[in-house]
């Protein structure tokens, strides 16, 4: 996610950098880390995680840009989830019918070597004809 400096971290807050100072820096309650220059910035996303929400001044207007991507992540991620449970149940679903297969090719071959043994034994001599009744 974005870094963003203390005063910006205060205003998508909507509460005053003192406020923010005494109730989350101080108390730990928000994760403050400093950039490469030794500045002390905040990441959005622990300010997602305390707030909520996150306001932005773009013509007055409340505007929950990020909350909204944080939304579309997750039904995103659900539907990942979602579809990979349904693939496995396809796949075990696939193994089933393949097994299934297999068991039914065994007993046409069990059943084509019954014939044809049955039909060695008669053996040419041993015909039967049709018009004889015995």
């Amino acid at each position: 996610m974005a870094k963003v400096n203390i005063s910006e971290a205060a205003r998508m807050a909507g509460k005053s950098r003192s406020h923010l100072y005494e109730k989350y820096i101080n108390t730990g309650a928000i994760t403050v880390e400093s950039d490469r220059d030794g500045r002390k910035v905040i990441d959005t996303s622990e300010l997602l995680r305390v707030f909520g929400t996150l306001h932005f001044d773009d013509n007055k207007k409340d505007v929950h840009e990020i909350t909204e991507v944080h939304a579309e992540d997750n039904d995103k991620d659900m539907i990942v989830s979602a579809l990979q449970s349904e693939n496995e149940v396809l796949r075990e679903y696939l193994r089933a019918k393949e097994e299934e297969v297999i068991w039914l090719r065994d007993q046409v071959s069990k059943t084509t070597a019954l014939l044809t043994h049955q039909e060695d034994n008669l053996g040419p001599t041993q015909t039967k004809r049709w018009w004889w009744p015995w």
